[in-house]
């Protein structure tokens, strides 16, 4: 017959043991769930890193030379008129003169005005078209509400590698809230029941919990 001191002795050892268990298991499901969650929220950080990159590279690309795109035209519109200018007063000058020599000059630098700006004027018109490629074309003919909503884009993909970045974080905190909760867990069944073990025990638990809470806001 075991005296009743044994046998409350054995039912707190059996209980201590079955915690000991339980909290193990709790921490290998833990332990995985805060893995995968590391894992994915690493992997989408990354992607979402690279394509945040990638946008700023192009917009910077696009506003760049949608600028000179821009600047060469209007300059080759404004020495085109200051030809047309220049044509027209030695013109002017030629018949206020009546110098045929100058108004024949005149004629014709007007007539190269003309050859000119139609020349200038086909050449904007491809700008944009055939033989450029649709990525050059985008470049070239970038409009400022396609600049925004792309920034738009680019400032998404950067909260959404922060928020990633975020969960990766709270994954490893958990996992080290967890690392110490097996150490703990260990130390408590080396301990057995004792004033050693059960506060080992009770760290441990602790420790799990506060991984188990970590492991929630990281999936929201």
């Amino acid at each position: 017959m075991i005296a009743p001191d044994s046998a409350a002795d054995l039912r707190a050892e059996r209980r201590f043991d079955l915690v000991a268990a339980m909290l193990i298991g709790v921490i290998a499901v833990l332990a995985a769930i805060l893995a995968v969650i590391q894992i994915g929220s690493s992997q989408a950080a990354t992607r979402a890193n690279l394509e945040a990159a990638r946008l700023a590279a192009d917009l910077s690309a696009r506003s760049s030379i949608s600028q000179q795109a821009i600047d060469s035209g209007l300059g080759t519109q404004q020495i085109t008129l200051m030809l047309g200018i220049e044509s027209a007063a030695r013109e002017i000058a030629g018949l206020q003169n009546k110098d045929d020599a100058a108004t024949a000059i005149g004629k014709a630098q007007d007539s190269a005005f003309e050859k000119l700006g139609a020349a200038l004027a086909a050449t904007s018109g491809t700008t944009g078209g055939k033989p450029v490629d649709p990525y050059t074309a985008g470049l070239l003919n970038a409009t400022t509400q396609q600049l925004n909503a792309e920034l738009a884009e680019q400032n998404r993909e950067v909260d959404l590698a922060n928020g990633a970045t975020s969960h990766e974080h709270l994954a490893v905190l958990g996992l080290s809230f967890l690392a110490l909760a097996g150490v703990l867990t260990g130390l408590a069944a080396v301990l057995r029941e004792g004033r050693g073990g059960r506060i080992s025990l009770s760290a441990a638990c602790a420790m799990s919990a506060c991984a188990g809470v970590l492991a929630i806001l990281a999936i929201i």
